[in-house]
Protein backbone atom coordinates (compact mmCIF):
# COMPACT_ATOMS: atom_id res chain seq x y z
CA UNK A 1 0.00 0.00 0.00
CA UNK A 2 2.40 2.50 1.27
CA UNK A 3 4.62 1.93 -2.17
CA UNK A 4 1.61 2.31 -4.58
CA UNK A 5 0.88 5.51 -2.53
CA UNK A 6 4.23 6.77 -3.13
CA UNK A 7 4.80 5.77 -6.51
CA UNK A 8 1.41 7.98 -7.21
CA UNK A 9 2.79 10.93 -5.44
CA UNK A 10 6.31 10.37 -7.73
CA UNK A 11 3.76 10.62 -10.89
CA UNK A 12 2.23 13.67 -9.26
CA UNK A 13 5.66 15.30 -9.15
CA UNK A 14 6.75 13.95 -12.59
CA UNK A 15 3.42 15.57 -13.80
CA UNK A 16 4.21 18.68 -12.01
CA UNK A 17 7.24 19.12 -13.44
CA UNK A 18 6.49 18.82 -16.76
CA UNK A 19 3.72 21.24 -16.55
CA UNK A 20 6.23 23.94 -14.44
CA UNK A 21 8.98 23.42 -17.11
CA UNK A 22 6.17 24.16 -19.76
CA UNK A 23 5.23 27.33 -17.79
CA UNK A 24 8.78 28.55 -17.62
CA UNK A 25 9.02 28.42 -21.47
CA UNK A 26 5.72 29.28 -22.34
CA UNK A 27 3.35 32.15 -21.47
CA UNK A 28 0.00 30.22 -20.49
CA UNK A 29 -1.22 30.81 -17.17
CA UNK A 30 -3.37 28.00 -17.30
CA UNK A 31 -0.28 25.81 -16.87
CA UNK A 32 0.62 27.52 -13.87
CA UNK A 33 -2.05 26.63 -12.03
CA UNK A 34 -2.27 23.24 -13.02
CA UNK A 35 1.59 22.83 -11.65
CA UNK A 36 0.02 24.26 -8.19
CA UNK A 37 -2.68 21.74 -8.34
CA UNK A 38 -0.93 18.80 -9.32
CA UNK A 39 1.65 19.65 -7.11
CA UNK A 40 -0.25 20.14 -4.10
CA UNK A 41 -2.37 16.86 -4.65
CA UNK A 42 1.23 14.61 -4.97
CA UNK A 43 2.33 16.41 -2.14
CA UNK A 44 -0.82 15.27 0.29
CA UNK A 45 -0.44 11.56 -1.70
CA UNK A 46 3.30 12.30 -0.29
CA UNK A 47 1.91 12.75 3.02
CA UNK A 48 0.18 9.94 3.15
CA UNK A 49 2.27 7.45 2.18
CA UNK A 50 4.31 8.45 4.99
CA UNK A 51 1.40 8.31 7.68
CA UNK A 52 1.00 4.71 6.16
CA UNK A 53 4.29 3.55 6.40
CA UNK A 54 4.87 5.02 10.34
CA UNK A 55 1.53 3.38 11.01
CA UNK A 56 2.88 -0.24 9.39
CA UNK A 57 6.20 0.06 10.78
CA UNK A 58 5.31 1.44 14.20
CA UNK A 59 7.54 4.27 13.80
CA UNK A 60 8.63 7.35 12.50
CA UNK A 61 9.99 6.98 8.82
CA UNK A 62 13.47 8.33 9.43
CA UNK A 63 15.16 5.47 9.77
CA UNK A 64 16.19 4.63 6.17
CA UNK A 65 18.57 6.39 3.46
CA UNK A 66 15.74 6.01 1.30
CA UNK A 67 12.75 6.99 4.10
CA UNK A 68 15.19 10.18 4.92
CA UNK A 69 15.19 11.25 1.30
CA UNK A 70 11.43 11.01 0.65
CA UNK A 71 11.46 13.00 4.05
CA UNK A 72 13.62 15.56 2.60
CA UNK A 73 10.93 15.83 -0.72
CA UNK A 74 8.55 16.07 1.27
CA UNK A 75 9.51 19.20 3.47
CA UNK A 76 11.04 20.71 -0.03
CA UNK A 77 8.16 20.77 -1.81
CA UNK A 78 6.08 22.29 0.94
CA UNK A 79 8.60 24.99 1.21
CA UNK A 80 8.19 25.36 -2.80
CA UNK A 81 4.96 26.05 -2.02
CA UNK A 82 5.14 28.24 0.42
CA UNK A 83 7.79 30.12 -1.44
CA UNK A 84 6.65 30.24 -4.68
CA UNK A 85 3.24 32.01 -2.89
CA UNK A 86 5.51 33.87 -0.19
CA UNK A 87 8.20 35.74 -2.98
CA UNK A 88 5.49 35.53 -6.04
CA UNK A 89 7.92 33.46 -7.76
CA UNK A 90 5.65 31.73 -10.33
CA UNK A 91 8.48 29.69 -11.69
CA UNK A 92 10.16 28.60 -8.53
CA UNK A 93 8.57 25.14 -8.96
CA UNK A 94 10.25 24.50 -12.42
CA UNK A 95 13.69 24.79 -10.44
CA UNK A 96 12.74 22.83 -7.36
CA UNK A 97 10.50 19.92 -9.03
CA UNK A 98 13.28 18.89 -11.15
CA UNK A 99 15.63 18.57 -7.84
CA UNK A 100 12.67 16.84 -6.20
CA UNK A 101 12.29 14.47 -9.25
CA UNK A 102 15.95 13.52 -9.55
CA UNK A 103 16.09 12.63 -5.74
CA UNK A 104 12.52 10.48 -6.05
CA UNK A 105 13.40 8.73 -8.76
CA UNK A 106 16.80 7.81 -7.43
CA UNK A 107 15.22 6.15 -5.08
CA UNK A 108 13.91 2.97 -5.56
CA UNK A 109 16.99 2.34 -8.43
CA UNK A 110 19.59 0.32 -6.26
CA UNK A 111 20.63 2.76 -3.96
CA UNK A 112 21.98 0.67 -0.27
CA UNK A 113 19.26 1.10 2.19
CA UNK A 114 20.72 2.49 5.17
CA UNK A 115 19.70 0.23 8.71
CA UNK A 116 20.38 2.87 11.42
CA UNK A 117 23.24 0.90 13.89
CA UNK A 118 20.97 -0.03 16.75
CA UNK A 119 23.50 2.13 19.04
CA UNK A 120 21.88 5.00 18.03
CA UNK A 121 18.33 4.21 17.24
CA UNK A 122 17.07 6.11 20.04
CA UNK A 123 14.45 9.40 20.35
CA UNK A 124 17.18 11.58 20.03
CA UNK A 125 18.42 9.80 16.61
CA UNK A 126 15.12 10.93 15.27
CA UNK A 127 14.90 14.54 16.24
CA UNK A 128 18.82 14.86 15.34
CA UNK A 129 17.55 13.45 11.65
CA UNK A 130 14.34 15.65 11.60
CA UNK A 131 16.24 18.79 12.39
CA UNK A 132 18.90 18.28 9.53
CA UNK A 133 16.21 17.34 7.15
CA UNK A 134 14.20 20.04 7.45
CA UNK A 135 17.42 22.23 7.02
CA UNK A 136 18.77 20.15 3.83
CA UNK A 137 14.74 20.95 2.41
CA UNK A 138 15.52 24.98 2.84
CA UNK A 139 18.87 24.28 1.23
CA UNK A 140 17.29 22.93 -1.68
CA UNK A 141 15.27 25.90 -2.44
CA UNK A 142 18.40 28.21 -1.73
CA UNK A 143 20.37 25.79 -5.12
CA UNK A 144 17.07 26.56 -7.07
CA UNK A 145 17.48 30.27 -6.31
CA UNK A 146 20.91 30.27 -6.86
CA UNK A 147 20.67 28.81 -10.25
CA UNK A 148 17.93 30.81 -11.29
CA UNK A 149 19.69 34.27 -10.66
CA UNK A 150 22.99 33.05 -12.54
CA UNK A 151 20.36 32.46 -15.48
CA UNK A 152 18.77 35.97 -14.91
CA UNK A 153 21.90 37.54 -14.52
CA UNK A 154 22.83 35.87 -18.33
CA UNK A 155 19.60 36.75 -19.60
CA UNK A 156 20.13 40.73 -18.48
CA UNK A 157 23.46 40.54 -20.18
CA UNK A 158 22.15 39.36 -23.57
CA UNK A 159 21.59 41.39 -26.16
CA UNK A 160 18.07 39.45 -26.96
CA UNK A 161 16.94 38.21 -23.34
CA UNK A 162 14.74 35.36 -24.39
CA UNK A 163 11.06 33.58 -22.94
CA UNK A 164 12.74 32.75 -19.83
CA UNK A 165 13.71 36.14 -18.96
CA UNK A 166 10.34 37.34 -19.06
CA UNK A 167 9.27 34.51 -16.31
CA UNK A 168 12.28 35.08 -14.25
CA UNK A 169 11.98 37.63 -11.34
CA UNK A 170 14.48 40.73 -10.56
CA UNK A 171 17.92 39.65 -9.44
CA UNK A 172 16.99 40.92 -6.32
CA UNK A 173 14.34 39.49 -5.37
CA UNK A 174 16.39 36.23 -6.15
CA UNK A 175 19.01 37.10 -4.23
CA UNK A 176 16.73 37.77 -1.34
CA UNK A 177 14.94 34.58 -1.73
CA UNK A 178 18.36 32.27 -1.65
CA UNK A 179 19.53 34.34 1.57
CA UNK A 180 16.03 33.93 2.98
CA UNK A 181 16.14 29.73 2.68
CA UNK A 182 19.96 29.79 3.57
CA UNK A 183 18.91 31.61 6.71
CA UNK A 184 16.00 29.30 6.90
CA UNK A 185 18.08 26.28 6.60
CA UNK A 186 21.55 26.89 8.31
CA UNK A 187 20.12 26.85 11.95
CA UNK A 188 18.63 23.04 11.64
CA UNK A 189 21.40 22.05 9.68
CA UNK A 190 23.33 23.45 12.59
CA UNK A 191 21.04 22.01 15.44
CA UNK A 192 20.87 18.43 13.82
CA UNK A 193 24.67 18.07 13.52
CA UNK A 194 25.34 19.24 16.90
CA UNK A 195 22.16 16.85 18.58
CA UNK A 196 24.02 14.15 15.91
CA UNK A 197 27.61 14.96 17.86
CA UNK A 198 25.45 14.78 21.31
CA UNK A 199 24.51 11.38 20.07
CA UNK A 200 27.51 10.30 19.00
CA UNK A 201 29.01 10.64 22.08
CA UNK A 202 26.41 8.75 23.97
CA UNK A 203 26.87 5.74 21.21
CA UNK A 204 30.54 5.50 20.67
CA UNK A 205 31.53 7.32 23.64
CA UNK A 206 33.55 9.90 21.39
CA UNK A 207 31.67 12.60 19.72
CA UNK A 208 34.93 12.90 17.23
CA UNK A 209 34.23 9.17 16.33
CA UNK A 210 35.43 8.96 12.13
CA UNK A 211 32.09 8.33 10.32
CA UNK A 212 32.26 8.91 6.40
CA UNK A 213 28.43 10.70 6.61
CA UNK A 214 28.98 12.64 9.79
CA UNK A 215 32.84 13.95 7.91
CA UNK A 216 30.92 14.76 4.27
CA UNK A 217 28.23 16.55 6.76
CA UNK A 218 30.73 18.42 8.28
CA UNK A 219 32.61 19.45 5.13
CA UNK A 220 28.86 20.43 4.06
CA UNK A 221 28.35 22.77 6.87
CA UNK A 222 31.35 24.53 6.48
CA UNK A 223 30.74 25.30 2.97
CA UNK A 224 27.57 26.64 3.96
CA UNK A 225 28.81 28.63 7.35
CA UNK A 226 31.16 30.76 4.91
CA UNK A 227 28.31 31.38 2.73
CA UNK A 228 26.21 32.85 5.59
CA UNK A 229 29.20 34.82 7.11
CA UNK A 230 30.49 36.16 3.75
CA UNK A 231 26.91 37.40 3.58
CA UNK A 232 26.42 38.69 6.94
CA UNK A 233 29.47 40.84 6.37
CA UNK A 234 27.92 42.36 3.27
CA UNK A 235 30.75 40.89 0.67
CA UNK A 236 29.41 38.07 -0.55
CA UNK A 237 26.01 39.10 -2.76
CA UNK A 238 24.49 38.07 -6.18
CA UNK A 239 26.42 35.81 -8.32
CA UNK A 240 29.43 34.98 -5.73
CA UNK A 241 26.87 34.08 -3.04
CA UNK A 242 24.96 32.28 -5.77
CA UNK A 243 28.17 29.95 -6.91
CA UNK A 244 28.74 28.99 -2.96
CA UNK A 245 25.28 27.97 -2.97
CA UNK A 246 25.81 25.25 -5.41
CA UNK A 247 28.91 24.45 -4.03
CA UNK A 248 27.28 24.05 -1.09
CA UNK A 249 24.55 21.89 -2.53
CA UNK A 250 27.21 19.95 -4.13
CA UNK A 251 28.56 18.79 -0.68
CA UNK A 252 25.43 18.52 0.02
CA UNK A 253 24.98 15.79 -2.98
CA UNK A 254 28.70 14.46 -1.77
CA UNK A 255 27.66 13.92 1.70
CA UNK A 256 24.36 11.60 0.58
CA UNK A 257 27.23 9.89 -1.81
CA UNK A 258 28.62 9.02 1.53
CA UNK A 259 25.26 7.46 2.89
CA UNK A 260 25.06 5.34 0.12
CA UNK A 261 28.40 4.40 -0.76
CA UNK A 262 30.79 4.09 2.40
CA UNK A 263 30.10 2.22 5.11
CA UNK A 264 30.12 3.24 8.37
CA UNK A 265 29.04 4.19 12.21
CA UNK A 266 25.31 4.92 10.67
CA UNK A 267 24.78 2.04 9.34
CA UNK A 268 25.63 -0.95 6.82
Amino acid sequence: MNAVLYDVALTGYIIATASALGYLLGRREGLWRFTILVTQAGWMVHTLALVVRGVELRRFPLTTLAETVSVVIWVAVLLEVWAERAYRVKVLGAFVLPVVLVLGLALPTGLRVLVLAPAISSVWIKVHVALALIGLAALVLNFSGAVMYLLQERQLKAKRPGTVYYRLPSLETLDRLSYRTLTLGFPFLTAGLLLGVFSAGKAWGSPFAFDPLALFSSFMWVVYAATLSGRAVGRWRGRRAAYFAIAGFCALLLMLGAGVMLQGRHGS
